[in-house]
């Protein structure tokens, strides 16, 4: 007997029909798998787990079958995490935050962390934390940031900074909440892919600057499948950076985000005008309008009541607007100094500017036990004259001598460039510019430091070819 007569003449048609069942499957599962993917970037662990279970159930395979292990457990973890008792105390707001973090900050710091939850909670989108420098407006932040991790309010948080305190930060972070995973969306583009990736799938704090967000800002908008991605929250230092219409404002106005916050110990440094741009960008343009609109109620009648030939009438209408505006303002602003924190702490009561006082209450016997903030010495300033060098003398007189600078003192062009020349002869020679050596005549001349500087014609300035230049040249280069 044939082996096709012993399976009989049904067999190929079941054949058939499993081939076909097995394919929709496979198709169905590959959809599951896709989806479950997305919710893993999102931080939807327990969604992406049901659908990966799901694509197991229809097409089993060991691929699938390991991720489920995996996402099982990072579960497993962030349970055994929560089950630790670590110690929390709930102030009178509400807030939950580690006894221990918040038995080292000072009262004001407590009340400023506690002003930064109660925007949150009232759904006012952020707000401007302007206390003097000192005073801790990075550690408030960090125990804020510490707390809602741990309440599970948030997830992901991105920090804009400048370059240079990148790494104050991460100490305070290291210091005041060790356990918070930092990302520092920064240096070699090859790594930054894998560093958003963590960012936007864990519980975690993104580190990157201002000029990243230039450049960067559609990456940090976008997930990593390509849908918009929002922000808990995008925190700025040094905030009063935005307060002019700059490349770098109008991209993070782009970045979406739920929450906005600015830290800056200067909210207005010139003009009116400043308050609006940071108002602007933190309640992303919900409370003072347009700026035309500002400039036409406030700005104007507040500047004119400034000047010197001002009316009667316009004085009194600049002084309301004014206080119009601080009013409308107060809210989302805490502002604290120096000399208003040690009077308070002296009289042993808050504030009077804060937005919550300290009650009796839960809260209190937290307070108390509060370090009292220090008494600041004397400051004392030196001033040190630094005169400049034979060869910083040398180039100087020669560069203003140059027919381009005495042109400038009869014209209307802008100085600028040009005080930027004088800077870098004062700072270090090599500091030039190539076109300002030609200028100057330093890449025909003989000696060591022209000699470099002419070697520097394919790099931007002198700096950048000191390898095999003596450290004693240099130091004598330069008063």
């Amino acid at each position: 007997m044939s082996f096709d007569h012993q399976l009989g003449h049904t067999t190929p048609l079941q054949s058939k029909e499993n081939v076909v069942e097995d394919v929709e499957n496979k198709e169905k599962a590959r959809k599951l798998v896709a989806d479950a993917k997305i919710l893993a970037s999102e931080g939807e662990l327990y969604q992406s787990l049901k659908y990966f279970k799901k694509a197991y159930k229809l097409f089993p395979s060991a691929k699938i079958l390991n991720r489920i292990q995996r996402i099982e457990e990072v579960i497993a973890e962030d349970e055994g995490e929560e089950d630790e008792d670590f110690g929390f105390t709930e102030l009178d707001n509400g807030l939950v935050i580690y006894k221990k973090l918040v038995e080292r900050l000072y009262p004001h710091q407590i009340n400023g962390v506690k002003w930064i939850f109660d925007l949150y909670k009232d759904k006012k989108r952020g707000g401007i934390l302007a206390d003097d420098m000192g005073l801790g407006k990075t550690i408030q932040v960090i125990a804020f940031i510490s707390a809602m991790f741990d309440m599970k309010l948030i997830k992901h948080i991105l920090l804009v900074l400048p370059l240079s305190v990148i790494p104050n930060w991460e100490q305070e972070f290291k210091k005041w909440a060790p356990g918070i995973r930092i990302e520092c969306f920064h240096g070699a583009a090859a790594k930054r892919k894998a560093i958003l990736r963590q960012c936007m799938t864990k519980r975690s704090v993104c580190i990157t600057t201002y000029g990243l967000v230039v450049t960067q800002y559609q990456t940090l908008g976008e997930t990593l499948h390509g849908g918009e991605f929002v922000w808990d929250y995008i925190i700025l230092d040094e905030g009063h950076r935005i307060k002019n219409p700059s490349k770098t404002t109008k991209r993070l106005h782009l970045i979406p985000s739920r929450n906005r916050l600015i830290l800056t110990g200067t909210p207005v440094q010139n003009k009116v005008r400043d308050l609006w741009a940071l108002m602007d960008w933190t309640l992303q343009g919900s409370l003072l309008g347009t700026q035309r609109t500002f400039r036409s109620e406030y700005e104007l009648p507040i500047e004119r009541s400034r000047q010197k030939d001002a009316s009667t009438g316009e004085i009194v209408l600049g002084n309301h607007m004014a206080e119009s505006l601080r009013r409308l303002t107060d809210p989302y602003i805490l502002r604290r100094t120096k000399a208003g924190v040690l009077m308070a702490n002296k009289e042993n009561k808050p504030l009077d500017n804060e937005k919550k006082q300290v009650d009796d209450g839960q809260d209190m016997a937290v307070v108390q036990k509060q370090p009292s903030f220090p008494k600041l010495s004397t400051k004392n300033d030196f001033v040190v004259w630094v005169y400049l060098s034979e060869v910083q003398q040398m180039i100087y007189q020669d560069f203003i001598k140059l027919d381009s600078v005495k042109d400038l003192l009869t014209t209307h062009r802008s100085p600028l460039v040009y005080l930027t020349i004088l800077k870098k002869i004062c700072d270090h020679p090599r500091l030039l510019s190539r076109k300002a050596c030609r200028e100057l005549g330093l890449d025909s001349n003989n000696d060591s430091v022209s000699e470099e500087m002419n070697a520097s014609g394919i790099e931007e300035c002198a700096a950048n070819r000191i390898d095999n230049i003596p450290d004693e040249t240099l130091i004598n280069e330069s008063g």
